[in-house]
């Protein structure tokens, strides 16, 4: 028999087995710097178990851990403490509470799984509306908690979303009251809702000693919760289990992916892109894939100890290429409405908005980076929703999460890349509906090199998964 019990003081789970070993063995995973250790001569265990050898582990992979003992010991009976099972599902009262807008029935759906699970991580794709869900399921708690004294703390990852997180509740017309909370911006305890970016929290001059008595956490992003985080001892430290994870995406890796479960809950809804697209909640896709053939090869060094040298040598050759650059001065400037281009590096960025600038279309060209301070990023986001004909390039790390522009018509990657999380939400960007817009036209510029063609494989693949129509496209350079 598979007992599952809970311990109040450290706050873990705790399960008891004669199959714990196995159990063990399948929540783990290697620990890619135990042969780097060994080189040195320090010992460091070859692999990292989530679950403990006395079978202590976070509360929330207690579904996941079912489900493999159902499937791989379908004859051991399993057995609940009534204390296990009130942290895996902890009460919130609510009562019916409507906002200024009406929600969407999946929207409806999110929140009713939330306040009856109490806890959990909602895959919503991006322009979904995962800030209308929120303020609706905490609006709905608001009505049958002490007002003066209920506390919730919602983690954003930047100043940004911050901001435009304060700017829709206040647009939702909520009525429990919320406040900022920024290295700029001190927090105000006479508020009942707080939003705070991660720098903040994380910060060693920052105090946090009243945020273990919260009474919910809300954490936007949550795939952002990766283990090596500082971020995650805070959440761990937080007494409260009412701890809510939104995201578009998950990670890959079980590592990270079980991190997050277990320190916010299970994944209790989830509502994918494509779905979205075919519902008509968001507008259509298309991937234009721009596959460049070049006339020379990047000077790949023969003797290097550092693998990810050679990759930088590549992306060097191309960002400087004015074969390239001609190529998305021509894809940018040659249609009428706006367009983003994501870089991931300053000095590529630097290098495209010398080129783009010298045009005679008549394009305004603006480039955020991490010095532009946030009023001057909302000015230009503002501009792109009130005008057409304007090119914006943006580090992919800013302009990736969460940021909203519904006048937007394309976005061109120009830095290639294959990681899944950051393409998804940069395609997010664009996805949001408007008057103008039939589709957003998703521009790859596809790299036909040694890197940038095995990477731009995989974002193919990744289009073609998310149902996103691929059309491809070549061009020589002479």
């Amino acid at each position: 028999m598979a007992i599952f019990d809970y311990d109040k003081r450290k706050r873990q789970a705790v399960i008891k087995s004669d199959n714990l070993n196995f159990i063990r063995e399948h929540f783990s995973f290697e620990n890619e710097g135990a042969r780097f250790a060994r080189r040195y001569g320090r010992y460091m265990p070859a692999r990292t178990y989530v679950i403990t050898p006395a079978g202590k582990y976070e509360v929330g992979l207690t579904a996941n851990i079912i489900k493999f003992i159902k499937k791989e010991f379908p004859n051991e009976k399993i057995q609940l403490e009534k204390t296990l099972l009130e942290a895996i599902k902890p009460n919130l009262n609510h009562e019916e509470a409507k906002l200024s807008l009406e929600l969407r029935d999946y929207q409806t759906e999110i929140v009713g799984e939330c306040l009856d699970k109490g806890r959990g991580v909602v895959m919503l794709a991006t322009a979904g509306g995962k800030t209308l869900t929120m303020a609706s399921m905490l609006e709905q708690i608001y009505q049958k908690v002490n007002q003066d004294t209920w506390k919730v703390l919602i983690i954003v990852p930047d100043l940004g979303l911050v901001n435009q997180t304060y700017e829709d509740f206040t647009k939702y017309e909520c009525t429990f009251s919320f406040g900022k909370w920024t290295g700029n911006i001190p927090v105000d305890m006479t508020k009942n809702v707080i939003v705070a970016n991660l720098g903040i929290l994380q910060s060693d001059k920052t105090d946090l000693e009243w945020i273990q008595y919260i009474d919910i956490l809300v954490i936007d992003e949550c795939h952002k919760v990766r283990r090596s985080n500082k971020v995650n001892k805070i959440i761990k430290s937080i007494q409260t289990e009412n701890k809510f994870g939104f995201t578009g995406t998950l990670p890959d890796n079980n590592a990270d992916q079980w991190n997050i479960i277990g320190k916010i809950g299970p994944v209790i809804y989830q509502k994918k892109s494509y779905e979205l697209r075919v519902e008509h909640y968001v507008t259509n896709a298309v991937a234009q894939v721009v596959k460049l053939h070049y006339k020379t090869q990047p000077n790949y060094a023969i003797d290097i100890s550092d693998p990810g040298e050679r990759y930088r040598q590549e992306f060097e050759f191309l960002f400087e290429n004015k074969f390239r650059n001609g190529i998305i001065k021509k894809l940018s400037t040659g249609v009428k409405n706006n367009s983003l281009i994501l870089v991931d590096y300053i000095k590529h960025g630097e290098a495209l908005f010398e080129e783009l600038n010298n045009n005679d279309q008549d394009k305004k060209v603006y480039f955020i980076r991490g010095e532009v301070d946030v009023e001057e990023r909302d000015k230009v986001k503002r501009l792109i929703e009130r005008d057409n004909n304007i090119i914006c390039i943006a580090i992919s790390r800013i302009f990736s999460t969460g940021i909203s522009i519904n006048n937007l018509h394309y976005i061109i990657f120009a830095s290639g890349g294959k990681a899944k999380i950051k393409i998804l939400q940069s395609i997010g960007r664009g996805l949001r509906l408007h008057e103008s817009k039939t589709k957003l036209v998703i521009v790859d510029i596809a790299d036909q090199l040694r890197y940038g063609q095995s990477h731009s494989d995989k974002r193919i693949d990744l289009y073609q998964e998310e149902n996103i129509n691929v059309k491809i496209s070549n061009f020589h350079e002479k």
